[in-house]
Formats: C-alpha cells, sequence, structure tokens
C-alpha cells in the first residue's frame, strides 16, 4: 500500500512585515505628488532656457508618452511580484547577480538624491514666499541667502524622516491631501494660463521661437525635464504595505501618470504665456537669469496673486515630494538589507512603529549632504540619469520575466502591444541619458562614481552573501498539508492553479479516484522566481491557500483527500516532484486550448510537465459543453487507431461513461489505407474496455486525420440519427521530432480545434517516451497511433 506520508516537518517561515493600510487614492496620490514635486517648479524654466518655448511642451508631452510606456512595464511586473523593493525587486528578479545588485543600489542613491532636490526646491520657494511681505528680517537673510537655505534644507528633510517614522498610513495620508492640493491648484493655473492666452493674444507672441536652439536640445530639455515623470515608481515599493497590492497598484501607476501628464501640458502652457515680453531679451534668455524661480516669476506675471499662488503649490509640491522619496529609498534599503545584499541592519524594523527605522536615517544622512553640497542644476540632471537608467533595466526586465517566467507568475494586468512598448522606451531613455551630458557634465561623473562604488561593494561584500543564499534556497519546502485520514492505493494528482481551471480538473479528477477507488492529492504551487527568498513563500500564499480551500469544497463525493501547499522556483519541477514523491497514479492538468509553435506546443508549464511526469496524464481542455450537468452529458466522443496511448483513453472513457452514465462512440478515420476488418483487429484491446451496450464503433472516410476527427466531435444534433457529442477523449501523439516539426502533434491539434470539452490522455512510458519523442515509431503515424504502412 502506498504511503502519503512525509517524513519531512513542514517548515512555517514567520518574519517581519510591514502594516498594510494603505489605498488606492493614497497610491495615486503618492505618486502625483512625487512628480509634480520638482517637474514643474525647478526643471521647466531651466529647460525652457536650454530648448525653447516650444520645446518645453513637446519635451512635457514626448516624455509623458515614454514614462507611459514604463509605466505599463511597471505596472505588469508590480501586479505580478508586489514587493517593498519595486525597481530594485524586478531588475533581480530578471538578472539577480550583480545587476541585481546594482538595480538596488542606484535605485536607493537616485530616490535619496531626488529627496536632496525636493529639500532644496522647498528651500529655494520659501525664500522666495517670504519675499511677498516685507519683514524687516528680510535683508538679514538676503545678505546670506544659501545659509539659510541650507538650514531650510535641513529642516524640512529631517521633519519628513519624522513623518516617515509615525508609520505608513500617516505617511501615505499626508502625501494624499498634500500632493491632491497642489494638483488641483496648478490645474486650476494651467486653465487660467490658456484663458489668458484666448482673452489677450499677444501673450502667444512668447511661442513665434518655438525651436530656436534646435531638435537635438529637444532632447536635453526632454532629458532635463523627465524628472518630473520620476515618481510613479515609488507606488510599487508600497507593496507590502498595500490594502490590495496586485490591483491598486497598477492601477494607480496609471491614474497618477494621466493626472500629471494632463497637469504638465497646461502648467507649462500658462508658463509661457505668463513670462514678461522685453525688448531685445528672449524668452530663453529671461529663463536662462531666473533659473530654478523663473516658474514662480513667470505666473506672477500672469495673474494678480499668481506668484503667490505657484510659490505655495511649489512648497506643497516639493514636501510631499520628499515625503514620498524618502519613504520609497527607504524601502529599497530595507529590502537591500532584509535580502544581505547591504548590511542586514538595515532591515530592522521599529517594534512600535513597524517601519524600518534604520534605513530611514540612513536615507537620511545621504539626503542632507547632497542638499547643501552641490547646484541644483547637477542634482537634477543626476537624478535623471540614474533613474532614466533604471528604467531601461525595467523595460528590459520586463520582457526577459514575461519570456522567462510569464507562466509562473499571477498577472492581474498585462501590457499591450508586448514587446514593443518596452522596447520603444529602451531607446527612448538610452538617447535621453546620453544627451544629459551636454547639460551636465558633472551628474554624470557622479553617477559613474557611484556605479563604480556600488561594484566594488558588491564584490567585497554582497557577493559572497547573495551565493550563500541562493545555495540555501535549492529545495523546494512544503509550506503546508492536510492529510486523508486512510491511504490510498491509486493517486489521483490535481494541481490548481487559479479558481477558473480548479472546477474543471476536481470535477474529472473526482471520477476517475472515485471509480478507482482510490484518492486525491490536491496540490498549489507558491511560485517563487529565482532570486526572491524562501522565507518570502510565506507572504505570497494566502490566495493559494485560499484557492485549496474553495477546490477542496468543489469536491461532491466521499473521496479521501490530501491538500498540499508547496514553494518552488519552477511550477513543472515542483509539481512532478511532487507527483513522483506521493507516487501519483495519474496527473490531472488543464489546458486553455492554444497551440504555441515558438517553443512549446501546449505551453512551458504543460509542456514541462507532461515531459517529465512519472505517473500517466490526463489534459482537460474546457470546452462549450463545460457547464453541463452530469445528467446532461450522454454522449462520448473516443477518437482512437489503437495507439500506444489508446488503453488510456479508453479507460478514461469508460470511466467518464460510467460516471455520467452517457454512451462512447469509438471513433476511427480511415484514410482509405485500412479495410474494416483491419481496422477491427487493430481497436481489438479498445473495444475489450467497454460493455458492448454502452459502445460503438464508428469509421468515417477522410483523407486529413484532424479534419475527420474535428467535423465529428463539432457536429450538431440536425436529426434524430444524429449524435451531438458532450464530451471528446483523445490520447496524445507519438509522432518523430521531424513529423512534428512538418506536420504538429495531431492530438494537440485535435484538442486545439475541438469546441466541445475535450480529454487529452498520455500513457507514462517511462525511458520509452524520450525515445519515441525524437525517434517515433514507424507504425504509429498521425494521431493516437495511425498507421504508416
Amino acid at each position: 500500500m502506498k504511503s502519503n506520508q512525509s517524513d519531512n516537518k513542514e517548515p512555517h517561515y514567520i518574519e517581519s512585515e510591514l502594516s498594510r493600510d494603505i489605498t488606492l487614492f493614497q497610491l495615486t496620490m503618492m505618486g502625483a505628488g512625487m512628480m509634480i514635486g520638482a517637474g514643474v517648479f525647478v526643471a521647466t524654466g531651466i529647460a525652457i532656457g536650454i530648448a525653447g518655448s516650444g520645446a518645453i511642451l513637446i519635451a512635457f508631452a514626448l516624455n509623458g508618452v515614454i514614462a507611459l510606456f514604463s509605466a505599463l512595464s511597471m505596472a505588469e511586473l508590480a501586479s505580478a511580484i508586489p514587493s517593498a523593493g519595486g525597481v530594485y525587486t524586478f531588475i533581480r528578479e530578471a538578472f539577480g547577480g550583480v545587476l541585481g545588485f546594482m538595480s538596488g543600489w542606484m535605485n536607493w542613491f537616485a530616490l535619496a538624491i531626488a529627496g536632496s532636490l525636493y529639500s532644496i526646491t522647498f528651500a529655494s520657494y520659501t525664500l522666495h514666499f517670504i519675499t511677498f511681505f516685507e519683514f524687516e528680517f528680510l535683508g538679514f537673510i538676503e545678505a546670506r541667502p544659501g545659509l539659510y537655505e541650507n538650514i531650510l534644507a535641513i529642516f524640512i528633510v529631517l521633519l519628513f524622516i519624522s513623518v516617515n517614522y509615525r508609520g505608513a498610513s500617516e505617511t501615505g495620508g499626508s502625501a494624499s491631501y498634500i500632493a491632491m492640493a497642489q494638483t488641483i491648484t496648478l490645474f486650476v493655473i494651467g486653465l487660467i494660463g490658456v484663458y489668458v492666452a484666448f482673452t489677450q493674444p499677444e501673450r502667444m507672441a512668447n511661442f513665434s521661437a518655438f525651436v530656436p536652439h534646435g531638435w537635438t536640445n529637444v532632447l536635453a530639455a526632454m532629458g532635463f525635464t523627465y524628472i518630473g515623470f520620476e515618481g510613479y515608481e515609488v507606488i510599487t515599493h508600497a507593496g507590502e504595505e498595500s490594502v490590495n497590492p496586485k490591483e491598486d497598484i497598477p492601477k494607480a501607476i496609471i491614474y497618477s501618470l494621466l493626472i500629471v501628464i494632463t497637469t504638465y501640458l497646461l502648467i507649462g502652457f500658462a508658463v509661457v504665456v505668463g513670462a514678461p515680453i522685453i525688448q531685445g531679451v528672449s524668452i530663453t534668455e529671461w529663463f536662462t537669469e531666473m533659473g530654478e524661480i523663473g516658474v514662480a516669476e513667470s505666473i506672477g506675471n500672469l495673474f494678480p496673486l499668481g506668484g503667490l499662488f505657484i510659490t505655495l503649490a511649489a512648497i506643497f509640491a516639493s514636501t510631499s515630494a520628499l515625503n514620498a522619496t524618502t519613504y520609497s529609498a527607504t524601502r529599497v534599503a530595507f529590502a537591500l538589507g532584509r535580502e544581505k545584499e547591504l548590511p542586514e541592519f538595515l532591515s530592522k524594523i521599529s517594534e512600535k512603529r513597524r517601519v524600518p527605522h534604520i534605513a530611514l536615517l540612513v536615507t537620511g544622512f545621504i539626503i542632507i549632504p547632497v542638499a547643501i553640497l552641490f547646484p541644483i542644476k547637477d542634482v537634477a540632471s543626476s537624478t535623471d540619469i540614474m533613474f532614466l537608467l533604471l528604467f531601461l533595466l525595467v523595460n528590459v526586465s520586463v520582457i526577459k520575466i514575461r519570456r522567462d517566467k510569464g507562466e509562473e507568475l499571477d498577472y492581474s494586468f498585462v501590457m499591450p502591444l508586448f514587446p514593443y512598448i518596452p522596447v520603444i522606451a529602451i531607446i527612448a531613455q538610452a538617447a535621453l541619458s546620453y544627451k544629459l551630458f551636454d547639460v551636465s557634465p558633472l551628474a554624470w561623473f557622479t553617477t559613474i562614481f557611484w556605479l563604480v562604488l556600488g561594484i566594488i561593494i558588491y564584490l567585497l561584500y554582497s557577493r559572497s552573501r547573495i551565493k550563500e543564499r541562493a545555495k540555501k534556497e535549492e529545495v523546494s519546502p512544503i509550506i503546508e498539508e492536510r492529510r486523508a485520514p486512510q491511504f490510498f492505493d491509486y493517486n489521483v494528482m490535481i494541481p490548481v492553479a487559479n479558481v477558473n481551471n480548479a472546477s474543471t480538473l476536481v470535477r474529472y479528477g473526482e471520477k476517475m479516484a472515485d471509480l478507482k477507488k482510490g484518492g486525491i492529492n490536491l496540490i498549489s504551487i507558491v511560485a517563487l522566481p529565482e532570486q526572491t527568498p524562501m522565507k518570502e513563500a510565506e507572504r505570497f500564499s494566502k490566495g493559494k491557500r485560499e484557492l485549496l480551500k474553495k477546490s477542496q469544497n468543489m469536491l461532491k463525493k466521499e473521496v479521501p483527500v490530501n491538500s498540499i501547499l508547496r514553494v518552488g522556483r519552477n511550477v513543472a519541477r515542483a509539481i512532478t516532484s511532487s507527483a513522483k514523491e506521493r507516487e501519483a497514479d495519474l496527473l490531472v492538468l488543464g489546458w486553455k486550448g492554444e497551440i504555441k509553435r515558438h517553443h512549446y506546443e501546449m505551453g512551458r508549464n504543460l509542456d514541462n510537465i507532461i515531459e517529465a511526469a512519472p505517473c500517466d496524464c490526463m489534459v482537460v481542455k474546457p470546452g462549450e459543453t463545460e457547464n453541463l450537468d452530469d445528467s446532461q452529458i450522454n454522449n462520448i466522443l473516443l477518437p482512437t487507431n489503437g495507439g500506444v496511448h489508446s488503453e488510456l483513453s479508453a479507460e478514461i472513457a469508460r470511466i467518464m461513461a460510467e460516471s455520467f452514465k452517457a454512451k462512447v462512440t469509438i471513433l476511427n478515420v480511415n484514410t482509405g489505407e485500412s479495410t474494416k476488418q483491419q481496422i477491427e483487429k487493430r481497436l481489438e484491446n479498445v473495444m475489450k474496455i467497454f460493455e458492448s451496450d454502452s459502445s460503438q464503433l464508428k469509421i468515417v472516410e477522410n483523407d486529413n486525420i484532424v479534419e475527420g476527427i474535428l467535423k465529428e466531435a463539432n457536429a450538431k444534433k440536425e436529426d434524430e440519427d444524429d449524435i451531438e457529442y458532450d464530451l471528446v477523449i483523445i490520447g496524445s501523439t507519438e509522432e518523430g521530432f521531424f513529423q512534428q516539426l512538418l506536420f504538429g502533434k495531431i492530438s494537440e491539434k485535435v484538442a486545439a480545434g475541438c469546441e466541445k470539452t475535450l480529454i487529452l490522455a498520455k500513457k507514462n512510458m517511462g525511458i520509452k517516451s524520450i525515445s519515441r519523442k525524437w525517434l517515433g515509431r514507424r507504425d504509429y503515424l498521425k494521431f493516437d497511433g495511425v498507421e504508416e504502412e
């Protein structure tokens, strides 16, 4: 008697987790607040000075498209891999090793220096705000503006370190309302700019020199203003603190970006319209002179108190962005420490506040020195370069992950037009980052220095720890198992991946177990990509655990059931290993019915499972008859020609017929090479499996095997003598490699074209199946044993 016992203890991973309380609204406003933090108030005026008035609108529009393309990549990855590490996690999942580490290292620094930029923006505009009022101490401040700007920058950084320490919900809540206020303010100012342009058309003269410095400078302006679109990625860092990450994070990324693109185009138009028309001074010269406060001066010239409103908006925007970027940079540092790629103390979580307090403090120590030591133009450019390179890697990663691991991940969002969208984004981001050297060579030198430092840390510290972690995680442990009170001789294993296919697989697997007097092993795999630690399994297992419970509740018969929740790097390998450990006799799998010609015939996981399965396989493809009740399934079609898998398909057909109380039609498609007597002789073993009154043999003539089967299987009942089939069962094919290459597998073609629910049976042939796969057999051609001679 076979035993389902396992000597292995069931590991239960317990780790410190972040609280889940950030809503879709908070996520959207977090991203919008991050993006609006400096893109308008600092980069816009400087970019107009670089490329011209028309160029700023072109730059915002094209950057919006590029950012939207990258956002689609980010949304797809975030829907499949919600994690506090965000961009770092995605690139690490795709590549691992030095590139995976460097992505986290770059992301941490990029977010930190973005925080420096926002603190400088806050300080500059706060001082500018003070100039609206003639305070007695104003002259004292104006005598040493740099000093007080630094003091204000340090103050605001320390303030938001304190805000972030209070926890995620406080952080998300404060960011939401600040971001909403700044977005509404900018949107209204933009609409005022449109109104002024209509009522005072002479102001449109600022657009007369649309692109005065050439189109190459437009690229430079795009690169410099791209910082205004660097922010939606912070949403991905809330993967472990979002209420509903798989749905809310993709939505928040796209919503926030659409809000910001619209706002930027409006405010960019208003800034150009509001700039003064000065004889002998071009608009580019004026904005170059004004620098980072050019936007405030321009809007101040647009309507009364406009300068005051835009200055207040800049103050609110910079604080919102600083809040979000401090939060996000901290989570990247936390993830690096948790993976032991940087010192582990970065992953410590405050017991009182449930936030990574050490990572928060270290991030603050990076933000403050950069804010007080470097010019704002170089800080902005350095941030741009870092993020452009990171987003480039994200777009490469989404292609690699989709191609390599797409069937192992649970996506709630999939981008359209794949892979064209990420490829276009990769080319554009490479061009923009290259062009930024013309804007700030110092920014590129800073980037190179940080990259070299990261490589040194990786070689001296991180690499050995990454390898050590990988060795410990080669196992595929069981997270949870519920055993039946008794053992059973015939084991039916049913891997369930989602609710949609679970009901179908359970329905037919249960009938096999019931009639065979056996039991069921329900199994679900928590798929962890190569770079995700095994200790993360518990965090991702909730949905699979609920799926197993729902699947077990679908059972109607009193069949003994084992329920197994397992974690694995490779879904196919985890399933086949489990089938071997549990000594499964039959593996029940699901298939959507799509034939994939390029590498895999039925899908990568399914092909790999069938090829490596240590037992018989039964693949179920739901069709238009799937929703019929058991009492409505009256006719079963069994196409066969006595091939190697025919007895298994016949046995399955017999069991289904007995369970459904249905009749079986054994179909043979004769291409004219055999007589009726030869066909009956060949099918003798198949016919013996059935009772004489429960089956009938039907021979049809057709030169094309697939056409003959599908014509019969899909036929509709037109008169009383016609049979309309409710279920089709067919054996797998044993063509050789070259036959498959030229013609494709016949049984899979039948399965894909069959409109009814279909079961594809494959008998376990052991070592024989390998030789058959490549060499085939002379006496078996076409489908399920059609003779060659």
